[in-house]
C-alpha cells in the first residue's frame, strides 16, 4: 500500500474513470470533482506563482479485475504539467493519454512464481461520457481471461496476485505498477437459495439480507431490482414490464479470509415503500402487478475500500482531502471485485398487502387477482 500527494505536483484527470468504468452501481468519487474545482480556483488566483515542476512520467491507472467477467478493462492515462493549470490539458488527448504503451497483467502464485502474462490491447469500443475532459482520443486497455481460467486445476488461480506492469515501448524497465489479490466467490445466505423464498419487508425490524463474506473482500454493496407489470385497464395486450432499482447501504466486511463469517444489511420497510412511492409514477386507469425482486451484490477488495473511503466528501473546508493510490510511481487504483446475482425472489403476503393497500403506495394501484375480482386500493 503506497500513497503520495501527487495532486500537489500534477494535474490528475481523476474525476471520471471509476464512475464510468469500474463500479457502475456502486461507488462515487464526487469529492474529486470538488478537488479539481479547488485546483482550478487556486490556479486562477495568482498567475505569478510557479506551479509547474520538471516533468516526470506519472501514470494514472484505474481498473478492477472480476472473475465473473471474461474481458477485463483498465483505463491508463497520464498526469500532465502545464502553465495553464489544471484546465490546460483537459481538451488535449495527448496530455491525457500515452501515444503507445506496453501494459501487461502478471499472474503471480503465492510462492512468487510467475504463472501467466496477459498483454493488454488498446480498446476504443466503449465510448466515454462527456465531461470536463475531452472525448477525443479516448481509449481503454483490455485483456481476456480464458473461460475456464479460474475453475480448472481446482480453482488455484483465485489465490494468485495479479500485477499490472507498465513499460514504454522499446524499454524493458517497468515505470509504474499496481497489484491486487482476487476477490473470491461468495454466496447469499438469506434469502436462502433453497426453495421459493419470499422477503418479509413489513417485518418490525426490517428484512435482513445476509451473505457469507468473500476471501479478499473488504467492502460490499448491492441493489434490489423491483420488477412489476403495468396493464392499462381493459387492455391486457398492452402490458409492459418495468423495474426500479433500490441501492442498499455500503457494508464494510470484518474479515479478508472469508471463513464462513456472515455480513448483513437490513431493508427498512418504511424506507423501501417510500422509495417505491417516489420512484413509480401515479397513473390513473392503470393496474400494476408485482412480479419478483432480483438481488445484486458486489464485493470489493481492501484497497478499493480504502480508495472509496478516502474519496468521500469532506465535512470540513479546512481539511485537505486525503490522497490514496496503490499504483507504485503513479496514481489511481488497481483492485478486484466479485458480483453475485439472486433473481426471482418473492414477497410475503403481508408485504404484498402493504404494497397494495398501504398508505405509502396505495396510489400506485398495485393489484391482486382473487377468484371473484381484482383487488386494488382504489
Amino acid at each position: 500500500m503506497w500513497s503520495l500527494n501527487l495532486a500537489q505536483k500534477y494535474h490528475l484527470p481523476l474525476t471520471e474513470p471509476i464512475a464510468n468504468y469500474l463500479w457502475p452501481m456502486i461507488f462515487s468519487i464526487r469529492h474529486l470533482s470538488f478537488f479539481l474545482l479547488v485546483l482550478i480556483g487556486l490556479s486562477s488566483c495568482d498567475n505569478t506563482l510557479q506551479v509547474t515542476a520538471p516533468f516526470e512520467n506519472t501514470a494514472v491507472v484505474y481498473g478492477t479485475l472480476d472473475m465473473g467477467n471474461d474481458t477485463q478493462f483498465f483505463r491508463i492515462g497520464r498526469a500532465y504539467l502545464g502553465q495553464d493549470g489544471p484546465v490546460g490539458g483537459m481538451p488535449h488527448p495527448d496530455s491525457l493519454y500515452y501515444p503507445s504503451i506496453d501494459a501487461r497483467v502478471i499472474a503471480v502464485a503465492p510462492n512468487g512464481d510467475i504463472k501467466q502474462t496477459f498483454v493488454l490491447a488498446e480498446s476504443n469500443n466503449r465510448p466515454k461520457d462527456s465531461g470536463l475532459f475531452t472525448v477525443q482520443g479516448h481509449r481503454l486497455y483490455s485483456f481476456v481471461f480464458p473461460s475456464d481460467y479460474f475453475t480448472e486445476n481446482g480453482g488455484v488461480r483465485q489465490d494468485f496476485t495479479y500485477r499490472l506492469e507498465l513499460r514504454l515501448p522499446g524499454n524493458d524497465e517497468v515505470f509504474a505498477y499496481g497489484e491486487t489479490p482476487m476477490v473470491n466467490q461468495f454466496r447469499i445466505k438469506k434469502p436462502t437459495p433453497i426453495g421459493i423464498q419470499k422477503m418479509s419487508i413489513t417485518a418490525t425490524k426490517g428484512y435482513k439480507i445476509e451473505w457469507k463474506q468473500a476471501v479478499n473482500a473488504r467492502i460490499y454493496q448491492g441493489y434490489m431490482d423491483f420488477i412489476y407489470m403495468e396493464m392499462p385497464e381493459g387492455h391486457p395486450e398492452d402490458s409492459v414490464r418495468y423495474a426500479v432499482r433500490y441501492e442498499m447501504p455500503t457494508v464494510i466486511g470484518s474479515s479478508l479470509s472469508g471463513g464462513g463469517i456472515t455480513a448483513s444489511t437490513t431493508i427498512n420497510s418504511h424506507d423501501y415503500f417510500t422509495f417505491l412511492a417516489e420512484s413509480i409514477p401515479v397513473k390513473l386507469d392503470t393496474l400494476r402487478w408485482f412480479r419478483h425482486i432480483d438481488i445484486h451484490m458486489v464485493a470489493g477488495s481492501d484497497d478499493l475500500a480504502t480508495y472509496i473511503k478516502t474519496t468521500q466528501p469532506s465535512n470540513s473546508i479546512l481539511q485537505a482531502p486525503p490522497f490514496f493510490t496503490n499504483v507504485i510511481h503513479g496514481a489511481g487504483v488497481v483492485a478486484s471485485t466479485q458480483h453475485l446475482y439472486r433473481p426471482y425472489i418473492g414477497i410475503s403476503t403481508s408485504s404484498a398487502d402493504s404494497l397494495i393497500f398501504g398508505k405509502l403506495t396505495c396510489a400506485l394501484r398495485f393489484a391482486r387477482a382473487s377468484s371473484l375480482d381484482t383487488l386494488t386500493c382504489n
